[in-house]
């Protein structure tokens, strides 16, 4: 879609997709956030240097008299429905500058999303929203999305998840090849995949290229998918702005699952991650077994809004296969 298409003004607003100049402005925008430190921010400078490469996201930009006052973020994914999938646009990295919040500049920002989002083919378009933010609850509820499901946001420290020393027979296969990455992933998709972020150490040395691992020990008590993308822009693409995003399975409960994850912990330290950031259905089995060794979780609502004829998206966790 054109920059032309989405320009838009209101009152004295214009709504735009970010450039490459507005990098700067939008790096000082995300440094008024309560959280914002330097590896958050270095994290955010690679994702925005990363977007003009790809068509399969959008950063929106909101300017005011010629100065960025907020920003929306938009990538392409999948959702599992009945008889496969579907294209799916998830929106993320709402910000507003502070002093701006009642200038209800989100409806046009989300507006804004959702052409898009259209325009790319996208069936629905979602987010995750903090329970406790009820404006935003109430105004994306008020454009017509609806809360299908509640979600634990856990906040993992690898370095709680020791091996009791059992031998056990670890597989780790990393394939460089994106094409093989893709086929890889295409194979496992009637699974039940669950999105994962890994934040990795500020000063580590990134991964030589784009990754893909599949992980197992023992007899059936796990696997594991997962993506590692260096900060070149040629390379891939982190739209939740860590360093390495994709999915993390599960396949069976109980203690050997338990079993699979710790040493999944010790293979993901190997390559310098230190932490994983899992939003996971509340309810799930999965949950279960690892809330108790969270060090944070944030309860968040999966808002979606139907833009075809598709139908409403089952509850449930998303698939995410962000496309180069």
């Amino acid at each position: 879609m054109s920059h032309a298409v989405l320009n838009r003004v209101v009152q004295d607003i214009v709504l735009r997709a970010a450039t490459e100049e507005d990098h700067e402005a939008l790096i000082a925008l995300e440094g008024t956030a309560p959280n914002a430190g330097a590896e958050l921010l270095q994290a955010r400078r690679n994702f925005f240097a990363r977007t003009d490469a790809y068509p399969s996201s959008r950063v929106l930009v909101v300017e005011q008299d010629g100065v960025v006052v907020g920003v929306e973020c938009v990538a392409m994914t999948e959702v599992r429905v009945a008889g496969g999938h579907r294209k799916t646009a998830y929106s993320f990295n709402t910000r507003v500058l502070p002093g701006l919040q009642r200038r209800r500049l989100g409806p046009g920002m989300l507006e804004a999303a959702e052409r898009w989002a259209i325009d790319q083919g996208a069936s629905y378009l979602t987010g995750l929203i903090k329970t406790s933010n009820a404006p935003s609850m109430k105004m994306v509820t008020s454009l017509g999305w609806q809360t299908i499901g509640r979600f634990d946001y856990l906040v993992l420290d690898l370095a709680r998840f020791e091996p009791d020393g059992t031998p056990r027979a670890v597989q780790f296969d990393l394939y460089r090849d994106p094409h093989l990455m893709r086929l890889r992933l295409a194979a496992v998709q009637s699974h039940h995949f669950v999105p994962v972020f890994l934040e990795r150490e500020l000063f580590s040395p990134p991964p030589d290229g784009a990754y893909t691992g599949s992980w197992t020990a023992g007899e059936r008590t796990g696997t594991a998918w997962l993506s590692l993308w260096d900060d070149r822009p040629a390379r891939g693409l982190d739209p939740f702005a860590f360093r390495a995003v994709k999915a993390f399975d599960v396949m069976i409960e109980g203690r050997e699952a338990l079993d699979a994850f710790t040493n999944l912990a010790g293979v993901l330290r190997l390559h310098g991650v230190r932490q994983l950031l899992v939003p996971l259905p509340a309810e799930s089995a999965a949950c279960a077994m690892l809330r108790p060794f969270a060090e944070e979780i944030v309860d968040l609502n999966f808002v979606v809004k139907c833009l075809d004829d598709s139908g409403p998206v089952p509850p449930g966790p998303l698939f995410f296969d962000i496309r180069h």
